[in-house]
């Protein structure tokens, strides 16, 4: 069988059995982590409610549990703490999303990046609890959401900015707190106009001559920073309300990840952090909906390759590894839409 598969992959060919397979496996080794681990639980959740685990499966509603009785506390995990209750339910959980945006506002720098993130405070207006009128016993009525779309908010949390940080941060804690604010906006909460702004700009003053981005904007480009730039820029962009799809910015990135492509290394990162890159080249390319990055099939040639690496007991190797695999295997990222607002 293993030979089988190691030919159809040599011959360009994808399965998508091959694929569903291969995310079940994923799944079943990463699930234990949802009961055992705390540093990266939010990606664990994450990856497995994408990959098909019900919300009420007994280790993910006891991750979720332990995920939410948690302060907040530094920007990555609380951008995927609140894609998370988003992809779960984000009427349920529409509060404690507004509180992750808050924290996320509040931890922005000056020049528009995030860093690891600071503590803050909560406005009384921001309860922990849910305003979900089903949770109140009230008879309300929701319409059916079509296959595939989420339920339509029914009201919206304004979140202000309480304090602005001073200057720094790093592109990687920024491109995950635009994956974060993405999460808000579609819950229904309303950021602030100027950290939207202060953030976007980022992405246009630290790109790098030849169209790509680094670590912090001073150093050279590499792939994994470039096709979250990509991402983060449309996502803040749309969230403006802006025309991310004529963004010179923008094409000038894709133009960057064209002429750099590949699926087996992060390009110019020799050795480093491959999963994530193939992670962020999944959001770039279903953000911005690219079939193609020049000839390259982004997707097939990416899950081909991921194919060969996994392991025999499921997994591609340290569990956050595992995480960015299955996001990408199930295309996890939704393209620019409003979601049902």
């Amino acid at each position: 069988m293993a030979l089988v598969l190691l030919l159809a992959l040599a011959q360009g060919k994808l399965d998508p059995a091959k694929v569903d397979e291969a995310v079940v496996r994923g799944v079943k080794h990463l699930k234990p982590h949802a009961a055992a681990n705390q540093q990266d639980l939010e990606l664990t959740l994450l990856a497995l409610v994408h990959g098909g685990v019900a919300p009420v499966d007994p280790a993910f509603a006891d991750g979720l549990e332990r995920a939410l009785a948690q302060e907040l506390a530094m920007t990555y995990r609380v951008a995927l703490l609140a894609m998370t209750l988003e992809e779960v339910d984000r009427l349920r959980y529409q509060n404690r999303i507004a509180r992750c945006a808050q924290f996320l506002l509040d931890s922005q720098g000056e020049n528009g990046q995030w860093s690891y993130g600071r503590a803050t405070t909560y406005p009384s207006g921001l309860p922990v609890d849910s305003t979900d009128p089903r949770e109140a016993g009230q008879v309300v009525v929701f319409e059916e959401p079509k296959p595939g779309a989420k339920p339509a908010v029914r009201q919206k949390i304004k979140v202000a900015q309480q304090r602005v940080l001073p200057a720094g941060g790093d592109n990687s804690n920024s491109q995950y707190a635009a994956l974060g604010l993405r999460a808000c906006h579609d819950a229904g909460i309303v950021l602030p106009a100027e950290a939207v702004t202060r953030a976007a700009d980022w992405w246009r003053t630290s790109q790098s001559p030849d169209g790509g981005w680094g670590y912090n904007g001073n150093n050279r480009a590499y792939g994994s920073m470039t096709v979250g730039a990509i991402g983060a820029r449309a996502i803040l962009l749309h969230i403006q309300g802006r025309d991310w799809k004529r963004d010179p910015v923008l094409r000038a990135g894709v133009d960057w990840e064209t002429a750099n492509f590949t699926v087996t290394d992060n390009p110019f990162r020799t050795g480093g952090h491959v999963l994530y890159y193939l992670y962020g080249l999944e959001r770039a390319g279903m953000l911005c909906e690219i079939q193609k990055f020049g000839p390259n099939d982004w997707y097939a040639s990416g899950a081909r390759h991921l194919l060969t690496l996994q392991k025999p007991d499921g997994s591609w190797g340290p569990h956050t590894d595992t995480a960015f695999a299955i996001l990408f295997l199930k295309r996890a990222t939704r393209s620019m839409v409003e979601s049902g607002r």
